[in-house]
């Protein structure tokens, strides 16, 4: 059942306003963060079609496909402590950060002591991982 066909038709004839037989011909409950409509419509005897993303109430008409791309784009990027995660290499990354910082800690606040065995070697497999793990170009 698709609640809101006349609400997303009329939000199509705000933006396109020069169609007729306007309709609703694809529904997807579940895009995103919202809903998203397919809505043909008919222009000097040729059918086209746009799409309309709902959200929270609000309808944004893309009128192609690029536009669904870029809207599409935006909503998946990460942001904020997801993408920090990601560029530090996830879970191992981290482990590595923290293994690293405690080696400099050591080192810096106590000159004179010495690394303890473990966080050297657990240094090098992390850091060959790492690099490891990473693709060039």
């Amino acid at each position: 059942m698709i609640l809101n066909k006349d609400r997303v038709i009329q939000a199509t004839k705000n933006i396109i306003h020069n169609a007729k037989n306007y309709r609703v011909i694809f529904h997807h409950p579940e895009y995103l963060d919202g809903e998203l409509y397919v809505v043909e419509y008919d222009i000097e005897k040729a059918s086209n079609s746009c799409y309309v993303y709902v959200e929270n109430g609000e309808a944004n008409v893309l009128t192609s496909q690029a536009l669904l791309n870029e809207m599409v784009a935006r909503k998946t990027k990460k942001s904020g402590v997801a993408s920090t995660l990601d560029s530090l290499g996830g879970m191992a990354g981290i482990i590595g950060l923290i293994v690293t910082l405690t080696i400099v800690y050591i080192v810096v606040g106590k000159p004179e002591a010495e690394i303890p065995q473990i966080l050297s070697t657990a240094l090098t497999a992390i850091l060959g991982f790492y690099f490891g793990s990473k693709k060039s170009g």
